[in-house]
This record gives structure tokens, C-alpha cells and sequence, in this order.
């Protein structure tokens, strides 16, 4: 449903600012980008086939920030009555 769409957008914009505000704030424009138009596990999904290593001052390593995010998304599809 939308609201359930709305909670995970809402919680997936949060946790990527909060991620890579130590980065600087054109890498958080460009990391929520990503969020916006749905296309965020695909952009995790490469990171981590990659072998991509956690950047400094970014608060997760791309396997966490992938599990984060598929957690995110389970809990929001999980309430119930939304």
C-alpha cells in the first residue's frame, strides 16, 4: 500500500542521510537519489557484488547497509493495517 511505500521511503531517507552526513553533503544528495526513484537494492546489490570497501566517515560497510536497508523493507511491508 502507499503508506507502507511511505514509512519505508521516510525510514531509507533517514538512514541514508544519517550514513553519509561524515562524507559530505553532495554524497548525501547522491546517495538518496538512489532511494527516491526505488532503484536502492540494485545500487547495494552492485556495491556489494563489487567487493566495494566501506568508505571513511560512512557509517556502514555495503553487506550492513544492504541488510539494513532489506530490514527496512521487510518492517514496513510487515505492519499491519497499512
Amino acid at each position: 500500500s502507499l503508506a507502507s511505500l511511505s514509512v519505508s521511503m521516510g525510514i531509507q531517507l533517514y538512514t541514508v542521510t544519517m550514513a553519509y552526513k561524515g562524507i559530505g553533503w553532495q554524497r548525501v544528495l547522491r546517495e538518496l537519489f538512489p532511494v527516491l526513484i526505488g532503484f536502492k537494492p540494485a545500487v547495494d546489490a552492485y556495491r556489494v557484488a563489487t567487493g566495494m570497501k566501506q568508505e571513511a566517515g560512512s557509517l556502514f560497510d555495503p553487506v550492513a547497509e544492504m541488510t539494513f536497508m532489506k530490514c527496512i523493507e521487510t518492517f514496513s511491508e510487515a505492519i499491519p493495517g497499512v
